[in-house]
């Protein structure tokens, strides 16, 4: 009786040096991907349930009349036809917006760019001076919204005190409709001076001195070296600030409107971003608030698409 024998099997060949690395590229691809998910992880889950939840659920709301009460009632684009077609004050907030935010912005963008000249260059008193620009920044707002109300208090204000050594006449500062809203300004400003000036005084450190020196050597004056030198070196930061000035004038006054005015006198001072927050927490009309936070979106970023598109003729990278 003769018996075969199966054939024995290859031996395997040694996994080449290739292969080794290929493999443990991939096991630290997975473990570094499993440490970025437990550090991301945590932030992940805060950023879906505060932030992108609320305004998914946001925008469903727009579509319907709601007052948080009574079931709501779809109404599609009614919300928004109403802010266009119906609403007596769209003119009035949309026009107080503008007002405030083309009159606060030059001045947020330009004062601290002067300053942070200043300050770069050390002029006498620069220590005192970098001591005290950045006080409005660590103040919160509604604390300088209320030291600012008592500033323009008409019968004990410190401002009516002050002009009125020099004969003019006590004002309403706030309850002044053509006062109120440069009032405000005024306040808005000075909030946003010292983070403009932190952000412009980066941007002029990083600026080569050879260029000033050549500047010099070649009979260019002050304002020379800054128009041929500086401004082109710092338009990056501008393009910066003037879009992060901008979003923070249209999204983030509510406090300074709420505190100073509450938006009187006769709606004089209301702007969108205070009649969004009456809208839905006064009224109770939550379906037209969140369309007019979405229309606010909309504008914020049609403006911010459109600065993107005209930096290339005047940013310098």
């Amino acid at each position: 009786m003769s018996s075969t024998l199966a054939p024995a099997a290859p031996p395997r060949a040694a996994p080449s040096e290739a292969e080794t690395v290929t493999r443990s590229r991939g096991r630290l691809r997975r473990h570094d991907g499993l440490w970025a998910l437990c550090f991301l992880g945590p932030n992940l889950l805060l950023f879906l349930g505060f932030t992108l939840l609320p305004m998914l659920f946001g925008l469903g709301v727009s579509f319907f009349d709601w007052n948080m009460i009574e079931p709501p009632h779809f109404v599609g684009l009614g919300n928004y036809l109403r802010f266009f077609t119906d609403d007596p004050l769209t003119g009035k907030v949309v026009g107080n917006s503008l007002y405030f935010v083309l009159g606060a912005l030059p001045a947020s963008v330009l004062i601290p760019l002067g300053l942070a000249v200043l300050l770069n260059v050390g002029v006498r008193g620069t220590r005192f001076f970098r001591s005290i620009y950045f006080l409005p920044l660590v103040a919160s707002a509604v604390a300088a919204a209320t030291i600012f109300k008592w500033i323009y208090a008409k019968d004990f204000g410190v401002l009516n005190q002050i002009t009125g050594l020099v004969g003019i006449p006590r004002q309403d500062w706030l309850f002044d409709e053509k006062l109120v809203i440069p009032s405000l300004i005024v306040v808005a400003v000075w909030q946003r001076i010292p983070l403009n000036i932190i952000l412009y005084l980066a941007a002029l450190q990083g600026v080569p001195r050879t260029l000033y020196e050549a500047a010099r050597i070649d009979g260019a004056g002050a304002w020379a070296q800054f128009r041929y030198v500086t401004w082109p070196m710092v338009t990056p930061t501008t393009f910066f600030v003037v879009i992060i000035t901008t979003i923070n004038l249209m999204v983030g006054s509510f406090d300074l409107v709420n505190v100073m005015t509450q938006g009187n006198p006769l709606n004089a001072s209301n702007i969108l971003v205070f009649n969004i927050w009456r809208t839905a927490f006064t009224y109770f009309q939550m379906g037209y608030a969140s369309a007019m936070s979405y229309i606010l979106f909309a504008v914020v970023l049609t403006f911010t698409g459109i600065q993107w598109m005209l930096q290339r003729r005047w940013v310098h990278y």
